[in-house]
């Protein structure tokens, strides 16, 4: 691939293990898909955005039939996605696609999704560089300004009560607790709450939820006979199989494993 593209993709319930060597943007337009790296897990719906760095693997399940995504796929040396950061003065590919992450798109922001679907449905199978150009600069500047503008002033101001995150996270781990939700809980902005959670614990917020789900799987494992799928509903994953792989994963054995410790 020598040119980045834009490009809709009907998931509907199709499932399966990707990873390659361009990064990648998941933008949820219709239904739901979740969607797995090796430490985060979320599901995408409208508005809902997941970042793929280059190399990244990942799993996808489309959770309804009319699952569709919007996805950009960014080829490594696409001279115009150079002119476009030099344009905007932000390197735009480093800072957002560090490491595998989600985001939500402001609710003002969210009719650029049905202009780019319209668009492209429009050009069918002859989409235009022009077109292509257009649609992935909309969507990356956007991009770029919600993962790196609050950066500077959050740096140096308040702190996560951490007792106050855990405890909403542990009444909501059975739910979905997209970053926005979390940062509304806490009455922060999204962008305000995903600095303070990596400066603060290290991690993405994601990676916090998936640490909190894990130790609270670990628990239920040891301390409890409740039946697998009950117990990865619980703690936040639809289905056993993306459990057991995200347990394995974090713990470096299957729950089955860790369960027959108690016996």
């Amino acid at each position: 691939m020598e040119r980045s593209q834009i490009r809709r993709n009907l998931i509907a319930r199709r499932q399966g293990d990707h990873q390659h060597g361009f990064a990648q943007v998941l933008l949820g337009w219709r239904g739901q898909m979740a969607c797995e790296f090796e430490r985060e897990q979320g599901q995408i719906g409208h508005g809902g955005i997941a970042i793929v760095p280059d190399s990244a693997p990942h799993f996808f399940n489309g959770l309804s039939e009319d699952s569709e995504l919007l996805v950009i796929d960014l080829a490594p040396a696409d001279p115009y996605l150079q002119a476009l950061e030099q344009a905007c003065e932000q390197p735009l590919l480093t800072t957002l696609f560090s490491q595998p992450h989600f985001l939500t798109l402001a609710p003002d922001s969210q009719p650029l999704l049905d202009f780019a679907a319209h668009q492209l449905r429009r050009a069918g199978e002859q989409v235009s560089p022009q077109l292509h150009c257009q649609l992935i600069s909309l969507f990356l500047t956007q991009f770029g300004q919600m993962s790196a503008a609050p950066v500077a002033r959050v740096l140096t101001s308040g702190r996560l009560d951490a007792r106050t995150l855990d405890a909403y996270l542990d009444r909501h781990l059975s739910s979905s607790l997209s970053n926005a939700a979390i940062a509304q809980a806490m009455h922060l902005s999204e962008s305000h709450f995903y600095c303070l959670c990596q400066r603060q614990f290290g991690m993405t917020p994601q990676q916090y939820v998936m640490q909190r789900r894990m130790r609270r799987a670990r628990q239920l494992l040891l301390e409890t006979q409740m039946p697998l799928t009950e117990l990865a509903a619980e703690v936040g994953f639809a289905q056993l199989s993306g459990f057991s792989r995200a347990y394995k994963r974090f713990y470096s054995q299957t729950p089955s494993v860790t369960r027959r410790r108690t016996n």
